[in-house]
C-alpha cells in the first residue's frame, strides 16, 4: 500500500493517519497477496476502522513494521488473529493492536463490491476452504520445477 497525500494542506499524511482524520481511507492497492480478488493497478479499497472484533473471511488492515498489510482473517484467537493473504501460503499471527482497519468495499473500475454481499462471501468462503488444494498443488509445481532444473543442469554439465 502507498501512502495517500492531502490535497488541502499538501502534506504527506499515512493511510493510519487517514483512517483517524476521516473515518476511512480510500486508495489503492500494492502487492499480489490478494490476487485474485484485488488486482494492483485495477482496484480501489475503502478501509473503515474497525468496530470491535474481526471475524473470520474478515480483510484486516495491519502494520508489518513500516508496510501496511491487507489480509484475510482466518481464524480469532485470544489477543490476535491468525490472518493470510488470498495469494499466499504461510499464515500470520497478528494482534489486536496491530489492526489498523478492516476492509469494507472496493471497486474494479465503476463496478462497486460490498464486503458484506452474499456473493463476495461465498468467494471468500471458497477461498478459504479450498486452501489446502491450492497449497499442495503449489507445492508440487515448485517440487517439479525443482527436479527439472536438477535435470537441466546435469544435461548441460554432460554438454560442456
Amino acid at each position: 500500500m502507498t501512502e495517500r497525500e492531502a490535497p488541502a494542506q499538501g502534506e504527506k499524511l499515512t493511510i493510519g493517519e487517514v483512517l483517524l482524520r476521516e473515518g476511512k481511507y480510500v486508495g489503492p492497492t500494492a502487492g499480489v497477496s490478494m490476487l485474485p480478488m484485488l488486482k494492483e493497478g485495477r482496484d480501489s479499497i475503502v478501509v473503515r476502522p474497525a468496530e470491535g472484533r474481526l471475524t473470520p473471511l474478515d480483510v484486516a488492515l495491519y502494520r508489518r513494521g513500516k508496510d501496511y498489510v491487507l489480509h484475510r482473517v482466518i481464524s480469532v484467537q485470544e489477543g490476535g488473529y491468525i490472518i493470510r493473504g488470498d495469494n499466499c501460503y504461510s499464515d500470520e499471527r497478528v494482534s489486536e493492536g496491530q489492526i489498523l482497519g478492516v476492509l469494507t468495499e472496493f471497486f474494479r473500475g465503476d463496478k462497486r463490491v460490498d464486503c458484506s454481499d452474499k456473493r463476495y462471501l461465498r468467494y471468500a468462503k471458497r477461498r478459504v476452504k479450498n486452501y489446502p488444494l491450492r497449497r499442495f498443488f503449489f507445492r508440487a509445481k515448485c517440487r517439479i520445477k525443482g527436479v527439472l532444473a536438477r535435470l537441466v543442469g546435469r544435461t548441460k554439465g554432460k554438454n560442456a
